[in-house]
């Protein structure tokens, strides 16, 4: 889903999500409020939420475009690629592409793979996953699948 459809869809989602309340701020928290306020609208401005107070109501809505950015930033740590060290030994730079490691599955243990490639079983296990929830995966001819040039030549071969 591009960015444009991830706005769209944020729109349809939240464009009318609103909330309304009454609010009375007495004593104390009267001086506090008023200090805070453009602080805290200020601050959810920046995640996409609208603070609005007026004559005692309290408002509360999300804008679609600026929350889908903030929620949706593509924060965290980035894939990790494995490269064909057998490859790079050649002089050439290769990652391994899911036919690859669907070939190895076909001989060896998951474990054996793993260590193969360089890659903790735990990372190898959530690539494994994504590979076999992939379409590329699930669109194999599972009578061709020591068949390499068969692998290879099927769409969505990406990197693992």
């Amino acid at each position: 889903m591009d960015r444009y459809e991830a706005e769209q869809k944020a729109k349809k989602e939240y464009g009318n999500c609103r909330l309304h309340y009454k609010v009375v701020s007495e004593g104390y928290a009267a001086d506090m409020n008023a200090q805070n306020l453009e602080k805290m609208k200020e601050a959810l401005a920046a995640v996409g939420i609208r603070l609005n107070v007026e004559e005692g109501e309290l408002s509360l809505s999300i804008y679609p475009e600026g929350y889908i950015r903030t929620k949706d930033r593509n924060a965290g740590r980035r894939k990790k690629s494995v490269w064909n060290q057998e490859e790079c030994k050649k002089g050439k730079y290769e990652l391994y592409k899911y036919s690859d490691i669907v070939l190895m599955m076909q001989t060896m243990k998951d474990q054996e793979l793993a260590d193969k490639i360089g890659m903790p079983i735990a990372t190898f296990y959530r690539h494994k996953r994504v590979l076999r929830e992939s379409e590329y995966y699930n669109s194999l001819d599972l009578n061709r699948l020591r068949d390499k040039e068969y692998l290879d030549g099927v769409p969505g071969n990406y990197s693992f």
